[in-house]
């Protein structure tokens, strides 16, 4: 067995690839009548950074606080010199109620070096508990070379696309694993998730009755992001141009919308410290929209300004802007996300010049 690339932390009990089973048998044999092993989905988490293990085996303890499963945690290091493979076994139990029952979730982990790394359709199927739901969490880049032995079987796919570098190509590689699996993998971008209080906070605003003459013959959309999220920002107005029955033209290079009525809409998106999406504005030609949140925040700030006076304010719920919050969110849904695949299909063009 290879020594573990993530010597800070302990990854838990270590054991034989052949004898997992068995020995994750042993491990509720030898435990007492207050602790219930439960599982109400597979959890798959891949990633090719050694700092990430110890930050998603504490992820993993936390969201099976609240969503109990069997989470297979993947460390894949492609690049080392020497083909082994090693793996890990740990439980994660918390109290269920008042009494002194705890219900305990399963995980196991893998360090794949050389080429063992291109063996983790073998360790996911080898290892999944019963047929229950499988969700991959797929972080950093997907693979040029999408596998349909592995992809045709996930039933969520879920990534983020704020932490790419190359939106564009990273897309396309979505598309193309959910081709192969034939629509059947649901596509979760943890970027859309973390739209969520967002969109509902401006779906509110919408709603008041002194926006609706505004919304009609917007001029100009405004969005303020921070430096890592302007694929975020972009996908935002994706779905503000679907909702909005807005169109998107692109000439050399150059984006702008049209509205229902084929006239221009102008978007900026402006790098600024503060919240990920600091502000979102509304410009026409009768008033002024606004939704602001500062750094840290848990509330949206809304304005509608009329031209002609009597200015709207209130204050909506924005949430906890948490990794854990998005995931378990994310995992506590089980339907499609057909909003997103339409922000995404309109807004698509952008990420090609970004």
């Amino acid at each position: 067995m290879s020594t573990s690339a993530f010597p800070e932390i302990s990854p838990g009990l270590p054991v034989e690839i052949g004898r997992i089973d068995k020995e994750l048998g042993k491990l509720w044999e030898t435990s007492d009548d207050t602790k219930t092993r439960a599982s109400l989905i597979n959890l798959v988490i891949y990633t090719e950074s050694a700092t990430q293990v110890a930050a998603n085996t504490e992820l993993i303890s936390r969201i099976a606080s609240q969503h109990a499963c069997r989470a297979i945690l993947i460390f894949a290091n492609p690049s080392a010199a020497e083909a082994q493979a090693s793996a890990w076994i740990s439980a994660h139990c918390h109290n269920a109620g008042k009494g002194a029952r705890q219900i305990c979730s399963e995980q196991i982990t893998f360090q794949l070096d050389g080429e063992t790394a291109s063996a983790v359709p073998n360790v996911v199927f080898s290892h999944l508990d019963s047929d229950l739901p499988l969700c991959f969490w797929w972080q950093g880049d997907l693979p040029s070379e999408p596998d349909e032995n592995l992809w045709s079987w996930v039933d969520r796919l879920i990534f983020d696309s704020q932490t790419w570098s190359d939106p564009a190509e990273q897309f396309a590689r979505v598309c193309a694993i959910s081709h192969l699996s034939r629509a059947r993998t649901i596509l979760c971008d943890l970027n859309w998730t973390r739209l969520l209080t967002a969109r509902f906070a401006l779906a509110n605003v919408f709603d008041h009755a002194a926006a609706l003459p505004a919304l009609r013959d917007v001029k100009k959309l405004t969005i303020r992001h921070t430096k890592q999220a302007k694929t975020t920002a972009i996908l935002l107005a994706g779905w503000l141009a679907a909702q909005l029955g807005w169109t998107l033209e692109s000439v050399l290079g150059r984006h702008a919308f049209r509205d229902k009525r084929n006239a221009e809409v102008a978007f900026d998106l402006i790098e600024a410290d503060g919240a990920c999406i600091s502000v979102v504005e509304f410009l026409s030609a009768s008033a002024t929209i606004t939704l602001r949140r500062e750094s840290n925040s848990e509330f949206f700030q809304a304005s509608i300004q009329p031209l002609s006076g009597g200015e709207v304010t209130q204050m909506l719920p924005a949430g906890r802007d948490s990794l854990r919050e998005h995931l378990l969110m994310e995992l506590s849904r089980g339907g499609v996300h057909p909003l997103y695949s339409k922000a995404l299909a309109l807004i698509r063009p952008v990420f090609d010049h970004k």
